[in-house]
């Protein structure tokens, strides 16, 4: 068993000729299943012990050396973060149940990237300057470490998702 999988193409799917590895092109195993859950809580518990052995949120909300105007700052752009993803994968299905022009779901990218095409780069922004300024109101808290300290509680947070039966 390899190390990776094999990632769905549009090349691959417009093809007409079937090949042998047709029938398991996008499935999963098992074990890659269950692979996947592994690393997801290894990032999960790691991240709660970095949380844990820094308190990183008391901090966060309570310490005096964090520069809270960048810190509200970055807290703003965070915000306005989960309002567009609320937006794009709550509001619009609702709203949208199915496009009739082009026949397919309102969470899907090819939706939004015709009906609100500024959304993914106005987060990735937002993200990008969020995350900095994040940084540079905590350095004077954890130093140097401070750019590992919150990328690993991100990614923790981000693989929590892997536990929600619905994601």
């Amino acid at each position: 068993m390899s190390s990776y999988r094999r990632v769905a193409t549009a090349d691959a799917a417009a093809s007409s000729a079937p090949s042998n590895n047709d029938e398991a092109y996008g499935k999963r195993t098992r074990s890659e299943r269950i692979s996947d859950k592994m690393h997801a809580l290894a990032w999960v518990v790691v991240a709660y012990c970095t949380a844990s052995y820094t308190h990183f949120f008391p901090t966060l909300f309570t310490d005096d050396r964090i520069i809270r105007p960048i810190f509200n700052i970055s807290m703003a752009l965070f915000s306005v973060n989960v309002i567009l993803t609320l937006y794009l994968t709550i509001y619009l299905p609702c709203k949208f149940p199915r496009s009739p022009t082009f026949n397919v779901s309102a969470a899907s990218l090819e939706f939004w990237g015709v009906y609100c095409p500024r959304v993914i780069p106005i987060m990735t922004v937002c993200g990008v300057i969020g995350s900095f300024l994040m940084v540079r109101s905590c350095v004077g808290i954890w130093g140097f470490l401070t750019p590992l300290v919150i990328a690993v509680i991100a990614m923790g947070m981000f693989f929590s998702l892997h536990f929600i039966p619905w994601c």
